[in-house]
């Protein structure tokens, strides 16, 4: 029997092993920081005092959408083409937490403001 059925086989669909850029890292900062914030409050929502925390955190997060939703999406392009299943799924997670944020604003009938401009 030949050797050569054992030998390693270079794989084709291998990600890319190298640094992550630093804006990489920021995004993925930010996306935790905003995902440690919501989550513990959408728990607790069953209490009084956490529902109306949850709604200011809603208008923080709506407030700053345009940049959260347009780092977000750079960072899923990049992340989703080197094969990172983490930062790609904390970028999806993020901006599912900003269409979270902007539906529970409806629902509550607070205003929507985005960068000073109330819609």
């Amino acid at each position: 029997m030949s050797g050569t059925f054992w030998e390693a086989q270079p794989e084709e669909d291998a990600p890319e092993q190298g640094r992550k850029p630093l804006w990489a890292w920021a995004v993925a900062a930010i996306d935790l920081l905003v995902l440690a914030a919501v989550v513990p409050v959408v728990i607790l929502v069953a209490v009084p005092f956490f529902v109306v925390f949850y709604v200011y955190l809603a208008q923080l997060l709506v407030w700053i959408s345009p940049v959260l939703v347009a780092a977000n999406a750079v960072l899923f392009g990049w992340a989703f083409r080197r094969k990172y299943a983490g930062m790609t799924a904390l970028t999806i997670l993020s901006v599912l937490f900003v269409l979270l944020s902007v539906l529970v604003l409806l629902l509550w009938g607070a205003p929507v403001t985005v960068f000073g401009l109330t819609f």
